[in-house]
Order: C-alpha cells, then sequence, then structure tokens
C-alpha cells in the first residue's frame, strides 16, 4: 500500500503544474466541436503542422529535453498533464511519438555534435524525428533483426511508425555484429521507400523498407542501444497511458452530460440508464499524476532499474488500454444507435483509444510482460502450470493496484 503522506503530496498540483494545465487546457478548448481532429482525418500526414508550432511556441516539445539543448528539462508528472488535455481534445499530433519517443532517444545519444545540432530543432518544432524501431506485428522486443546495417548503409524493413509521413527523418534500430545500433536516416535518403496504413482514428501509420539507404549519423552504438530503447519505449508507455486518460474521461464527461439532457418518455434517460460503477471508479484525472506517472516517474527519471521501470510501464499502459476501451464501449452503447454514426463525437473517442490501446504493446502483451518480469519467464509445461501462474498474476496485479 502507498504512503499516504506521499500520496498527499505529489497528488497536489505546484504552482508551475497548474500553469501548465491551464495552458493546456486553453490550447484544447479552442476546438471543442473536434473541427481539427475532422478536418485531418485520413488526410496525410494526419496532423497540422500549424498546431505543432502552437505546441512548440507554448514549450511543450521540450519538456522531456535537458536544458542546455533548448528544452525544459521537467518531470513526466508535468508532461501528464499536458498530455492527459490532448487526450481530452483528441489532438491530432505526434506529440509522444516525437516529443517522447524520438527526444528521448536523442537525449540520450552517446553523439554529442547531434545532440548539439538536433535536439534545439526538434523543441522549437523545425525538425520531426519519428523512431523506427518495431519488425513485427504485436512485438515488444527491441533487439533489431530484420534491419540490417552494413559498409554505412541500411537493409531491411521496420513496419507500424506512427505519423510517418509527417516526418522530417527516422531514427532506425539496425542489427550489427556485436548487437543492435540506432541510426539518423533522412527521410529523402536514397533507397528509402514508404507505404502507408491507415490507422482506425483516422492517423497514419508508416512501413519503412530500405533498400541500400545510407545512414547520416549514428546515434547510438551496440553497448547501449537496445538499453536506451527499452528505457525511451516504456517511457512511451507512460506518455501514452496519460494521453489515454484524457480520452477516457472526456468521453465519461460527454456521457453524463448525454444522460442529464436527452429525454425520452417524459424524462432523462439518466434517470434509468445509468454509468457502469466500474467506468467511475477507472477514471481519476487528479490522481493520475500519483498513479501513473510519479511511480513509473521513479522509473523515468532515474530512481529506479530497468525491471522495476519495466513493470510499472506495463502495469499502467495495461490498466489505462482496458479502462479505456471500456469506457468508450459503454459511452457508445448509453448513446445508443446516434453513437455508432460518425458525425457523433463519443465514437472519435472510441477510435482513438483503440489506436492507443494497441500502440506500444496491448493491455494482453504487457499483462504478460508484467507476468514474466514479476514471475519469472520459464516455460509452462502443462495446464496447472498455466493456471498457477495466472492465479498469481492476478493477485499481484490487484493487490499492486492504484
Amino acid at each position: 500500500m502507498e504512503d499516504i503522506s506521499l500520496q498527499a503530496k505529489i497528488d497536489v498540483l505546484t504552482e508551475q503544474q497548474v500553469l501548465i494545465q491551464d495552458s493546456a487546457v486553453a490550447f484544447v478548448e479552442g476546438d471543442e466541436e473536434l473541427k481539427r481532429v475532422r478536418a485531418n482525418r485520413f488526410v496525410q500526414p494526419g496532423f497540422d503542422r500549424a498546431s505543432w508550432s502552437e505546441m512548440a511556441e507554448a514549450g511543450w516539445l521540450g519538456f522531456v529535453v535537458p536544458e542546455e539543448y533548448g528544452g525544459v528539462g521537467l518531470t513526466f508528472s508535468d508532461l501528464a498533464l499536458v498530455l492527459i488535455q490532448l487526450g481530452k481534445g483528441l489532438v491530432p499530433a505526434p506529440f509522444v511519438a516525437t516529443a517522447v519517443l524520438a527526444a528521448r532517444t536523442l537525449a540520450g545519444s552517446d553523439n554529442a555534435p547531434l545532440r548539439a545540432e538536433r535536439l534545439p530543432q526538434l523543441v522549437v518544432g523545425d525538425w520531426l524525428p519519428a523512431l523506427a524501431w518495431q519488425e513485427a506485428r504485436a512485438s515488444l522486443d527491441v533487439k533489431a533483426r530484420r534491419v540490417v546495417y552494413a559498409n554505412g548503409k541500411l537493409s531491411g524493413r521496420k513496419v507500424f511508425v506512427p505519423d510517418a509521413g509527417g516526418a522530417d527523418a527516422f531514427i532506425v534500430s539496425a542489427a550489427v555484429p556485436d548487437g543492435t545500433a540506432l541510426y539518423l536516416v533522412d527521410k529523402d535518403a536514397p533507397g528509402l521507400s514508404l507505404e502507408f496504413e491507415q490507422r482506425v482514428d483516422g492517423g497514419f501509420y508508416g512501413h519503412l523498407s530500405f533498400v541500400d539507404t545510407p545512414v547520416g549519423a549514428q546515434v547510438a552504438g551496440p553497448e547501449r542501444s537496445e538499453a536506451l530503447l527499452a528505457t525511451v519505449l516504456d517511457e512511451g508507455r507512460v506518455a501514452a497511458s496519460a494521453e489515454l486518460l484524457g480520452v477516457m474521461t472526456r468521453a465519461l464527461e460527454i456521457s453524463v452530460d448525454y444522460l442529464k439532457q436527452r429525454v425520452q418518455f417524459d424524462k432523462p434517460i439518466g434517470s434509468f440508464q445509468a454509468l457502469p460503477a466500474q467506468d467511475r471508479r477507472s477514471v481519476h484525472p487528479e490522481r493520475f499524476p500519483a498513479r501513473c506517472c510519479c511511480r513509473p516517474r521513479r522509473c523515468s527519471d532515474g530512481e529506479a532499474d530497468a525491471t522495476q521501470r519495466a513493470v510499472a510501464a506495463s502495469q499502467v499502459k495495461a490498466r489505462c488500454s482496458d479502462a479505456a476501451l471500456r469506457i468508450g464501449k459503454d459511452a457508445i452503447q448509453l448513446h445508443g444507435g446516434i453513437g455508432y454514426t460518425d458525425e457523433c463525437n463519443i465514437g472519435l473517442y472510441l477510435k482513438k483509444a483503440m489506436y492507443l490501446a494497441s500502440w506500444l504493446g496491448s493491455a494482453s502483451a504487457h499483462r504478460a510482460r508484467y507476468a514474466d518480469l514479476t514471475l519469472g519467464g520459464g516455460a509452462m509445461t502443462n495446464t496447472m502450470d498455466y493456471n498457477a501462474r495466472t492465479t498469481a498474476t492476478s493477485a499481484i496485479w490487484s493487490t499492486t493496484g492504484w
């Protein structure tokens, strides 16, 4: 059980955090009708560069970038305040993909000149890199196998790079004789081709193919690339979970308002149709920095080892994914037939939840990872092993919940 005094302390926003939250609320409130979302659905690159520039001017793109490179160097608790609001507004932007995953990878680079040149460009919004690490559907493996580096060039294929159409460059993991290394590749590099796949939320995934593609620079060598990737991806999972919380919070708010306003049989439908209690318990946005970010903050800000960080990230990603999908589906049901129409905003929240819940690992994938990390990853030889492991995982999951 968490220490009550610690919980009370970290649940209270500082003056700086209040200002951060207020700026994010103001940004999102300017598009209550979700016009920005609808205008960018299934239209390349899937987001608005003008909105990206606004985020840069607000300083958000530098939240997790050290001050020496033009960033702000804040904590993930501070970042979560922005991400929750972006989730509530369904803001179409590669914020986590660029301002967290790519930014943290570059910040952890062992190439000092590259950090000094590129991070300031990212912070001001002039340069959008994307991290290309995944090689197979549903994979959480950070070890590169299908993209190979040899003689200064890459060959192979990366999949599911979010918003790749708007990226200016890619940070690509590649297999080398000593393991995995990270390289920067310009979007216009010869031998690089992109295929796009529509996402359910209206954005795009990019699949990258490399044929003797020259690299621009090495981001990190084989001695540390896999560890860096593991850390960065877990931080991305925490960030995506914050955005999921915003999505489910707003979906719940919209549903509550609908139940109060929609009249049937001369009565508000809320008088005979109620939100499931489990949905109401799932959403505690004012406690999120403590429960879902400050705990992984011990992982993200250097206070935990790799295993503790992975356990916390998998737990929060699985829980937020499950809750957001459940609330989204319940919200559709409460709206009735209109909830299934494309014109009804509530459907956009379910679609966003579906995308974020699967990105960087689904709930089931992270429950399996959690079990491996906390119970050991030995092979299950029979049904009794499976049942015992499932029971033990459920017990640990319930006692370490929020």
